[in-house]
């Protein structure tokens, strides 16, 4: 039986020229070195034709672009209250919206057995195949939920659940409960992480996962991802981690 995989990466106007960027979205898939069914490119309120390289021509893989607009419809199509969520005075960032609805649209699009979601500026520095490894993992241990390639951190299993870059059983994922179910509503956990994260996508993945009693698996540091979020001063990448 052959294994399908599709990988979902998105964008919205802050950020879209960089990953429209001649090579970048090539240098993002290929670093999982892996031959995806179909790459899936969520822009959210922005248009690809509005950028340079809008159709990704320097990439030989199955591209898939689409736009969303109405973020509420597709929060609403999971049956996920929009009210009552914390909202930061400060932290417009990572008011909670825009960080669950990529996913969501993306996971209606594949028919793939496994789906990678990585933000654009997540890509892979050092790979020992971890997707093949992802792969074993979820059948060795059934009660992971996500798999993250390594972040620095040592390999383990944890509640702990982080959105940046992961890889999950396409079925589980289309059939979770994102709407925080048994939550009690506490966001100022002592030692815990910022008030936003419950409402983000990775806290409503740890939320649900406590919820049917399944983990986060990190990988061995032999494959380890970057979060180059560094900006150079022409507005791209600060791909040099060296500069870090």
């Amino acid at each position: 039986m052959n294994i399908t995989v599709s990988f979902a990466t998105f964008c919205y106007s802050g950020d879209a020229h960089r990953l429209h960027k001649l090579g970048q979205l090539k240098k993002q898939v290929l670093s999982n070195n892996f031959s995806f069914n179909e790459v899936i490119v969520i822009h959210q309120k922005c248009n690809p034709q509005d950028y340079e390289n809008p159709n990704f021509e320097d990439c030989s893989f199955n591209i898939k672009n689409y736009i969303i607009g109405d973020l509420d419809d597709i929060l609403n199509s999971f049956d996920i209250d929009l009210e009552g969520q914390y909202k930061s005075d400060t932290d417009n960032h990572h008011w909670w919206k825009p960080h669950v609805v990529n996913h969501l649209a993306a996971i209606t699009k594949t028919y793939a057995d496994y789906i990678v979601f990585a933000d654009n500026d997540c890509w892979m520095i050092q790979n020992d195949n971890w997707i093949e490894h992802a792969i074993g993992m979820f059948q060795k241990h059934p009660s992971v939920f996500i798999i993250s390639p390594n972040d620095g951190e040592p390999e383990r299993f944890t509640r702990r659940f982080s959105q940046q870059m992961f890889m999950v059983k396409s079925e589980d994922f289309r059939n979770a409960d994102f709407n925080q179910p048994d939550w009690d509503g506490n966001v100022n956990i002592p030692g815990g992480p910022m008030p936003e994260y419950f409402s983000m996508l990775e806290g409503r993945m740890q939320i649900y996962a406590d919820s049917i009693d399944k983990l986060r698996y990190v990988c061995p540091s032999r494959m380890r991802y970057w979060h180059h979020n560094k900006i150079k001063e022409d507005g791209h990448f600060e791909t040099d981690i060296s500069k870090w």
